[in-house]
Parts: structure tokens; sequence; C-alpha cells
């Protein structure tokens, strides 16, 4: 029996941006986004440039959307 591998994201696959209110984070080997509010919360769906038969299968898309909303959280906690 041979387990499913997935390549575990790192925080320097994102790429963070502060745009209008909102912080948007970009998962850089899919070119998905993400997008957080001051508060935490997603403010809108994520999307992405690549479409969807493109986007590689070795990330978990949970595992990628769990570690932007740290990434979010994280810089949240230090802008100014």
């Amino acid at each position: 029996m041979t387990a499913s591998r997935t390549n575990a994201p790192q925080t320097d696959d994102f790429r963070i941006e502060r745009r209008a209110g909102e912080w948007v984070v970009t998962f850089t080997p899919t070119g998905a986004r993400f997008y957080f509010g001051d508060d935490g919360m997603e403010t809108r769906s994520s999307d992405s440039d690549v479409p969807p038969e493109d986007l590689p299968m070795d990330y978990d898309p949970l595992e990628v959307e769990r570690m932007a909303a740290l990434v979010a959280y994280a810089a949240r906690g230090h802008a100014t």
C-alpha cells in the first residue's frame, strides 16, 4: 500500500500584498490567490490565473488554504 505523496506548502511559497483594505496571499507554485480582511476572515473566493486542468496536483488544496490563512494572520500582526 503506497501513500499519496503531496508537497507540503512552505511559507516561502507565498507572496503577500496589501490592496484596498484586504490582504492578498498568492501561492506562487499555482498562482492561487486568497483574500483576507483585517479581521482574518476570507473576504472573497480564491482565484487563480492558471486553468484548473493545468494546476499541479502535488499540493493539497486544503493545506494551501490553511497556510495562506496563517501567512495572512502573521502579516496582519506585523502591519503598521
